[in-house]
């Protein structure tokens, strides 16, 4: 009796161990595999908070566009017509009414430069017909081309105060190209560490089915036992809560890989009719690939040079410095020197055969030549001089824009401190993860020889069902704290790289901007 009992100890000794070590991992359903590379490739590609923000590029040069064209030339037209009838008792007047009809074309390109000078040149065309015995053309024709210059010489003075909004649009559109990199660089984190998460989940549950595996030996092994008189019915009973417990942690664990899944696939923008979204994301095991960690005052260093955020906001502060120079600029009077430079020419049909012939009979070709041979001309200069009775809405621009200067350098100031505390953080969950690999690889052996020793004790009768447990636990336990340190020191390495804005570079990724280059290293 006593031979049998050793030798069905023997057995179970190996049945459980060859569960225990042979099994590394558990039954679960074969899926390909996707690889973080793929996983990242596809966000960037699909994901729509990365398309939401991409539309600010286009719309930011358009913004360009509309700023610039405040310098585009601008083409004008015009014709009239006129006519008046005035009661009258003049001795130059044959009838008792004053008749004047005029007609007319007038057309002009002007043009705003950026240095603050508006000209116009314009060509005017008329026909005018009166009955005034002074008028010995009827109808007359005259041609006119003026060009008139207007520039500032205090308010609006200068292409620094001229181009201040289209400048500001040109640092905009940078900023959204920064904005565009931080959105890619926050999902690709936020892929990343999803990933992570959903790679530890996995191996969480492998362990627990692992771990229930382990129990259902265990209990199979005291039903027979009691059934051959060697334990008593309270070995299976407390086997058979273990395997219970065990079941229900292997449904958590699996409902936390079916969560993560669905998340990391709402990151991926897998949905609908795509053939992976009703099915488990299934990822790669994740290993330590490199232990170099960057120098912590490198890291700083190149956080404070990289980071997307801090050039935004750079360029935010830039442009609160433009508003603020326009705003002074306007302040001031304005005092603007203008000058008009024009020639004529005249021409008409003859109305009094008794009147002398002039020289200036003809049609309206005649009309232009004489204005080309200069027989007529016209000048002006002037200054006009203006200034708003206190002029407050222009200071009150200049101190709000002061004010929001001020609000600016705080949030860079704010950022630069956030970027470096994500910097101090991410090196230390990435240092101290990785010593406590080596402490759970060092755990982790030292649970499988304690287990590994009980169950030679249990084949001598020296152990119990809650030993064997306990150990158990303590096996799986070390198993999970080993993954869980070696997927927070990749979450770590990935937040360090992050938070220097190297995250891309990291990843040997680049991004293309639209209708334009790389944006990335």
């Amino acid at each position: 009796m006593k031979q049998k009992v050793l030798g069905f100890s023997f057995f179970y000794l190996i049945s459980i161990l060859g569960a225990a070590y042979a099994a590394e991992g558990p039954e679960v359903d074969k899926k390909p595999v996707m690889t973080l590379r793929e996983a990242l490739t596809r966000g960037i590609e699909n994901n729509l908070d990365i398309q939401i923000t991409r539309v600010d590029i286009p719309v930011s040069d358009e913004e360009v566009t509309f700023q610039d064209s405040v310098f585009d030339p601008v083409l004008d037209a015009g014709v009239f017509s006129s006519e008046e009838k005035t009661p009258i008792n003049l001795s130059t007047t044959p009838k008792d009414n004053l008749n004047i009809n005029e007609r007319g074309i007038v057309t002009g390109i002007g043009k705003k430069s950026r240095f603050g000078l508006s000209s116009r040149l314009s060509l005017e065309t008329y026909r005018l017909e009166e009955n005034t015995a002074s008028s010995f053309l009827a109808p007359d024709y005259r041609d006119y081309l003026v060009l008139d210059l207007t520039q500032p010489l205090l308010r609006d003075f200068g292409e620094k105060i001229n181009t201040t909004y289209l400048k500001v649009a040109q640092n905009q559109r940078k900023q959204a190209e920064f904005g565009y990199l931080n959105r890619i660089n926050q999902i690709v984190r936020s892929i990343e560490t999803t990933y992570y998460d959903l790679a530890k989940a996995s191996r969480t549950l492998e362990f627990q089915i692992e771990s229930r595996e382990l129990a259902r030996t265990l209990l199979e092994g005291n039903q027979k036992k009691f059934q051959a008189g060697v334990v008593p019915v309270s070995e299976v009973q407390r086997a058979e809560t273990a395997l219970a417990s065990r079941d229900e942690l292997v449904l958590l664990a699996r409902q936390q890989v079916e969560i993560i899944s669905d998340r990391l696939k709402d990151l991926l923008n897998i949905r609908g009719e795509n053939p992976v979204s009703d099915k488990m994301i299934i990822p790669e095991t994740i290993k330590i690939m490199n232990t170099d960690l960057p120098n912590m005052e490198q890291a700083l260093g190149r956080a404070l040079t990289h980071r997307p955020e801090l050039k935004h906001q750079a360029l935010e502060i830039e442009n609160r410095d433009m508003t603020i120079a326009y705003y002074a600029n306007q302040t001031l009077p304005r005092l603007d020197l203008s000058a008009t430079l024009g020639i004529n020419g005249l021409s008409g049909e003859k109305r009094n055969p008794l009147s002398p012939d002039s020289q200036y009979q003809g049609d309206y070709d005649d009309a232009f030549s004489s204005m080309t041979d200069g027989d007529g001309y016209e000048w002006k200069l002037g200054l006009t001089a203006s200034y708003p009775w206190g002029n407050r809405a222009a200071r009150s621009r200049r101190r709000q824009a002061e004010e929001e200067k001020g609000r600016a350098v705080y949030q860079y100031k704010r950022t630069e401190g956030v970027c470096e505390t994500e910097v101090k953080n991410a090196w230390v969950t990435a240092s101290r993860s990785l010593a406590r690999v080596d402490v759970a690889e060092r755990f982790e052996s030292l649970a499988a020889i304690t287990l590994d020793q009980e169950m030679k004790r249990l084949g001598q009768g020296l152990s119990d069902t809650f030993r064997i447990l306990q150990y158990q636990d303590d096996l799986i336990d070390a198993k999970i704290r080993k993954t869980t340190a070696i997927i927070d020191f990749n979450k770590g390495i990935s937040d360090l790289y992050y938070s220097m804005g190297d995250i891309l570079d990291h990843h040997h990724m680049k991004v293309r901007l639209p209708g334009q280059g790389d944006l990335g290293e």
